[in-house]
């Protein structure tokens, strides 16, 4: 017979159960292998992916302002079989297409304009609208070959109003420029390229929202080999919701891994390194012309497109400038030009103002065609004024003062303009000196204390004997010393007004007891 069953009394606290403390010797079970944690486990990474598939031609569009629409154009790709690149929207309505042979084109277009592509232009491109969109975010990463640029944005989300505003801004942006974008956002780089090229406008932000959108989409679009995707739709699959219901080992059985790695980074589980880009040091905008330039004043189109994007350019990468210069191609020569100002500004409007007016004054030897904006020293933006970067409303004062050199050297020269610069001697007469550089217009320097002692004049000349005057007001005495070799002054200053009432800054010479009139007081 077993033992009976003890019951205890109500009220009374269950028994403690005993841990035997002798090890346990069967084989524990082999861990399962770890896999890396996904780049969106926090749930605050989300990927934008911004196409760009009409680089070429908006390339060719910034040069003009009214680009000839009925006119077919070709941009063509050079090799032993040439084909088409990209096509201008007349030239495919007519039947060209990106991809076809250029025999096949001119075949069924009448007098097409035909240009050569540029990889290097296009990478280049690429690179710098890269730089644009670091406004957005510190984590972008430029695609040149497939002519896109990745965003992480998930940290710059709530900044920007969240990822529906983001994406608004990022498209404006680009269009100011000139471009037009594909825009994706998901949370995996590979489902946000996938998004942006199918023109796909849901932002799924949780991964059961990721796997519904991607459900529906056809295998035809996936970035797979075309004997993959023939394979997988011979055997009844059609959309990527059928992929996902079928076992991974049987996938990865039939087709190889690199279906089941594609399947894994468009559902966020398996990381992808996408590195940082790096922009220049220094500022460097070519463009060239598609049609000859004679006068300078059709130079203020192509000027005003560079311009913005040097300005949108800046702003990505949080720096300034306070000098640029502008180099006109020519077929044999090249014209250079510089401007500068008083002070680091960004703004597109403002320097196209100095521009224009610095162009009225240059006639062209030889016919431009192109343009290049560059700039080596880039500078930090100021953080004095909010107004520097973006004009505050109302402050137009702040605004216009500190050009106002810059608009005169423009239209004058630079020799018109010069700055002044302290020579820190204690004489008002010899106190400053012209400096032609433009970096002395807005330098500072602490005055000697002996060139305060008698105050400062607003009107400064050289010294004119006077009678002496009546009932003058002292301010101070000036002495120099030894050191100007028997032309050292002993000057005792004093205000005093003349018959309409000014101010007069005087001086009496101790050593000859004449008075001289110095400059005007106030």
């Amino acid at each position: 017979m077993g033992r009976p069953a003890r019951h205890s009394p109500p009220g009374t606290p269950p028994p403690r159960h005993q841990l035997s403390l002798i090890p346990d010797t069967s084989p524990l079970p082999a861990p399962e292998p770890s896999r890396p944690p996904p780049p969106d486990a926090t749930g605050h990474d989300h990927w934008m992916a911004v196409e760009l598939p009409h680089l070429a031609l908006e390339q060719l569009a910034r040069s003009e302002p009214t680009p000839a629409r009925g006119t077919p154009l070709l941009i063509v790709e050079s090799g032993p079989r040439q084909r088409v690149h990209a096509a201008s929207r007349a030239a495919r309505r007519a039947g060209a297409r990106p991809g076809i042979a250029l025999a096949d084109a001119l075949a069924v277009l009448d007098t097409p304009h035909l240009v050569d592509y540029d990889p290097a232009a296009l990478h280049a491109q690429v690179e710098r609208l890269a730089g644009v969109l670091l406004q957005f975010s510190d984590h972008v990463h430029p695609e040149p070959a497939a002519q896109r640029i990745m965003l992480e944005v998930g940290r710059s989300r709530r900044l920007f109003g969240g990822l529906e505003a983001l994406r608004e801004q990022t498209r404006q942006t680009l269009a100011a420029l000139g471009f037009h974008a594909r825009i994706g956002l998901a949370r995996s780089p590979a489902a946000a390229r996938l998004l942006a090229g199918l023109r796909h406008p849901e932002i799924p932000e949780t991964a059961e929202a990721l796997r519904r959108t991607l459900g529906p989409i056809p295998l035809q679009a996936l970035p797979l080999s075309a004997a993959t995707c023939e394979a997988l739709q011979a055997t009844g699959l059609r959309r990527l919701e059928d992929l996902l219901r079928l076992s991974r080992e049987a996938l990865a059985q039939r087709h190889g891994a690199e279906l089941i790695r594609l399947l894994d980074q468009l559902l966020g589980r398996q990381p992808e390194t996408l590195p940082r880009f790096s922009p220049a040091a220094e500022l460097d905008l070519p463009l060239r012309l598609e049609h000859e330039i004679h006068a300078t004043t059709a130079l203020a189109f192509p000027l005003k497109r560079l311009l913005r994007q040097a300005e949108a350019q800046l702003r990505g990468i949080g720096r300034s400038l306070q000098g640029m210069a502008l180099e006109l191609q020519h077929r044999e020569t090249r014209t250079r030009l510089e401007l500068a100002l008083g002070e680091p500004d960004i703004r597109a409007t403002q320097w196209l103002e100095l521009w224009q007016t610095r162009l009225e004054r240059v006639t062209l030897k030889a016919p431009v065609i192109g343009l290049r904006l560059h700039a080596d020293r880039l500078l930090d933006p100021p953080t004095t004024s909010a107004a520097l970067l973006t004009t505050a409303p109302g402050d137009h004062a702040t605004a216009t003062l500190p050009t106002a050199p810059a608009r005169i050297r423009a239209r004058l020269g630079n020799a018109a303009v010069c700055g002044l610069e302290n020579r820190r001697t204690p004489l008002p007469e010899a106190a400053q000196r012209p400096c032609p550089q433009p970096e002395a217009l807005h330098h500072t320097d602490t005055l000697p204390a002996a060139q305060g002692v008698c105050g400062n004049a607003f009107w400064v000349q050289e010294p004119v004997s006077i009678a002496p005057p009546v009932a003058p007001q002292p301010l101070g005495r000036l002495e120099d010393g030894w050191w100007d070799h028997g032309h050292d002054q002993r000057r005792d200053y004093a205000l005093a007004r003349d018959p309409h009432g000014r101010r007069l800054w005087l001086f009496r010479c101790l050593r000859s007891g004449r008075w001289f009139h110095q400059g005007y007081w106030g």
